[in-house]
């Protein structure tokens, strides 16, 4: 990506944030203008074809739709029909560290809010039905041309018996066709199908982590029933006589049960927000860092540091931090650490910048060169120039 590629040009997020996220859909004309995709479709059929890479391909048939995951062998590509079929394939910036750049274009919103760079490519007619999606998402054009029609007000029934949630009825009120370097921006629960309109249609979406109560709930109940104590039971000393007469719960029981219950629930914000903290960190199983063979000691590590050999963040790592009571906490891929005040400049610059150099000794003192360290050798960051070598 170029240096002097941004975002929409003059685009201005305050006005986004306020008018846009979250509330209406918002088409972007030439929102990276002259705008050519580094991955073409080949490149992106070979990543459909390893292991660990999340991938969909998509074939429509009359009325219908068939899903297949991935990974797929070359031959299943050469059977594919001339029309009406799409390839999906998730977390590219993971499996391609380059393609991380591109999100920091998003740099506007959270960054443990954004989730990942999908791209598809497909055929003419290609598309995944109409459909809604529960979060966020900024489509951008990257090749040929493709046909988005949405709807803010839509009957939600579903086609039944299809893998896909594909809707029912879907009458379009807005229509466009978008070019390379257009981009659409599309709020949760606004129904929405794309057609591509030429052969090689190639689609970027960004989208961005919401997840649902159920899921947070799910996870949550999870997080602390690990951490409540196996030796605490439900008691009754004030036990009464009159309790066992006719084979009901007494009222007394039901107290005794609330109370404990509610005991176990009872989370101060302190805890909700480290469980908060480790559960929007945690990476697919199969999307997890890789610690290197060998990790320097402290000397060596900082001397290599401090002689500028700058430190990369990992593509695949989910890192944030939180203001503490106390202190500050630093969640990494799931993991939750507590750190003394004053580290805070250092935790900014590990969440939002994928190169790290070495800022002086007053920004960068042994604790904070310790942590890159311990970071390094959890396989979060990674030195430049071995990263360099690998790539030679």
């Amino acid at each position: 990506m170029r240096d002097d590629v941004k975002l929409l040009g003059t685009f201005d997020a305050e006005s986004f944030l306020r008018d846009y996220w979250q509330k209406k859909p918002l088409l972007i004309r030439q929102a990276l203008p002259a705008f050519e995709s580094p991955i073409d479709a080949d490149e992106l059929a070979g990543l459909a074809c390893e292991d660990n890479v999340e991938s969909r391909l998509i074939e429509k048939r009359g009325d219908s739709y068939s899903v297949e995951s991935g990974p797929f062998t070359e031959k299943r590509f050469t059977k594919l029909p001339k029309q009406e079929w799409t390839l999906l394939v998730q977390d590219v910036e993971k499996h391609l560290p380059d393609f991380a750049q591109y999100l920091d274009l998003f740099d506007f919103i959270p960054r443990w809010r954004i989730d990942d760079l999908m791209i598809s490519v497909a055929a003419e007619g290609g598309g995944v039905g109409p459909h809604v999606d529960a979060y966020d998402v900024f489509l951008l054009q990257a090749k040929g041309r493709r046909r988005w029609r949405i709807a803010e007000r839509f009957n939600p029934e579903i086609i039944p018996e299809m893998d896909l949630r594909v809707l029912k009825h879907f009458d379009a009120e807005q229509e466009w066709i978008l070019e390379p370097g257009d981009m659409l921006y599309l709020p949760p629960n606004v129904a929405h199908d794309g057609v591509a309109l030429d052969d090689d249609c190639m689609t970027w979406s960004i989208g961005f982590r919401a997840p649902s109560l159920r899921d947070m709930f799910s996870d949550f109940s999870e997080w602390l029933y690990q951490r409540l104590p196996e030796e605490k039971m439900y008691t009754d000393p004030d036990l009464a006589f009159a309790e066992a007469r006719d084979g009901s719960i007494s009222s007394s029981a039901r107290t005794r049960m609330r109370d404990i219950l509610r005991t176990a629930i009872s989370v101060d914000d302190a805890v909700l927000d480290r469980w908060f903290g480790q559960f929007i960190t945690e990476p697919k199983p199969w999307l997890q860092c890789e610690p290197p063979a060998a990790t320097p000691e402290f000397e060596a590590f900082a001397t290599r540091f401090r002689d500028g050999d700058a430190l990369l963040r990992d593509s695949r790592a989910l890192l944030a931090w939180s203001p503490a009571d106390d202190g500050v906490l630093f969640f990494e891929n799931g993991e939750a650490r507590k750190m003394s005040r004053g580290m805070e400049d250092l935790l900014e610059c590990v969440c939002t910048k994928r190169r790290i150099e070495f800022a002086g000794p007053q920004s960068m003192n042994d604790d904070a060169i310790e942590l890159l360290r311990e970071l390094h050798s959890a396989g979060v960051l990674h030195f430049a120039s071995d990263v360099e070598t690998e790539n030679d």
